[in-house]
Order: structure tokens, then C-alpha cells, then sequence
């Protein structure tokens, strides 16, 4: 039977770059420049969308993650970019979103810069941190901890490797790794 994985990537890929630049209205090609370059999605020159309503949107995506135990302004920064980044997924709200914010919380407190002894890196735990795109690599090795570019490999690793954020947490849950 063949292995099917790396479609299935591919079409995680394209969907998160599709619903990415829907929520910024920004051209495709726009997403993926800043994609590769660890920058934090923001609304383009091709965008008619004004400011008022880009900070009354932030406003709402920040209150969005609700209480979900971020323990820094950071780690809610990383929730709602996770919340928009789950949604081709399905995994954006109920016990998946749960699952991911529990399985995250315990892994690294969000926070993309989380190192542990066995030398798993940032808010997934990649390991080892060069799993991770270039951009969500340690400044150490040349990437720019990209939150966005950690937060999608470890959506991708997920679904690929468990379906689903409750099957990873439960896996974590069994044997302390996922």
C-alpha cells in the first residue's frame, strides 16, 4: 500500500497558505514570501482592509483563545495565531482546540523559544530543531524562532503522525513524548 503522507502534507501546506492569506487578504504569493521569512502575517498594500478594522480584528483574535492557561502575553500572541492556523484542520474550537491547547501548555507554555535538555526546541518541540523550517529554528542556528512556521510543522506533524490533537495528547499522556 503506498505511503500517501507526503500528499497529504503537501495539501495541509497549500490549504494553511489558502486560509492564511484569507484571513490578511493578501495575495498568495505575498503569504509564502513572508511565510519563509518568519514574518507575522499582517494586511498588505493589496489589502482594503483600514486600520480601525484590522485593531478592532486583533483585539477580537487576542480575546479569542479564552482562558486557556497562557501564562504570558506571548504565549496568548501564539494561541490565536494557532487558532487561525487550525482551522483547515478543523481543530480551531471543541475538544481538538482543547487538546491542542493542553498538549501545547504542557510541551512548552507556547512559547517558541522553549528549549528542554533533550534538545527539543519552541512551542512543538521539534526534535531536532532543524524538523522545523528554517524560520522556526533557533536564532542560534540561523532561523528566526518563527511562532507561525513552528505552530504550522507542528499542526502537520500532528495530523501525519497522530489525525488529530487528542490522539497526540493522549499518546503524550501514555508514554511523557508525542
Amino acid at each position: 500500500m503506498p505511503d500517501n503522507r507526503g500528499i497529504a502534507l503537501g495539501a495541509v501546506a497549500v490549504g494553511g497558505i489558502f486560509a492564511w492569506s484569507g484571513l490578511f487578504n493578501k495575495k498568495i504569493s505575498t503569504t509564502i514570501k513572508d511565510l519563509i521569512k518568519g514574518q507575522k502575517p499582517t494586511p498588505g498594500p493589496e489589502s482594503n482592509v483600514s486600520n480601525d478594522t484590522v485593531s478592532a480584528n486583533q483585539m477580537i483574535i487576542d480575546q479569542a483563545t479564552g482562558n486557556t492557561g497562557a501564562a504570558t502575553g506571548t504565549a496568548a500572541q501564539n494561541q490565536a495565531i494557532a487558532k487561525k492556523l487550525a482551522i483547515p484542520f478543523g481543530w480551531s474550537s471543541g475538544n481538538q482546540w482543547d487538546c491542542l491547547i493542553q498538549l501545547w501548555n504542557d510541551e512548552s507554555g507556547w512559547s517558541n523559544t522553549a528549549e528542554n535538555p533533550s534538545g527539543a526546541y519552541g512551542i512543538a518541540q521539534a526534535l531536532p530543531n532543524t524538523k522545523y523550517p528554517k524560520a522556526g529554528q533557533p536564532p542560534s542556528e540561523g532561523g528566526s524562532a518563527s511562532a507561525t512556521a513552528q505552530i504550522a510543522w507542528g499542526l502537520t506533524y500532528i495530523l501525519t503522525t497522530y489525525g488529530s490533537p487528542c490522539s497526540a495528547l493522549a499518546h503524550e499522556n501514555a508514554y511523557h513524548w508525542y
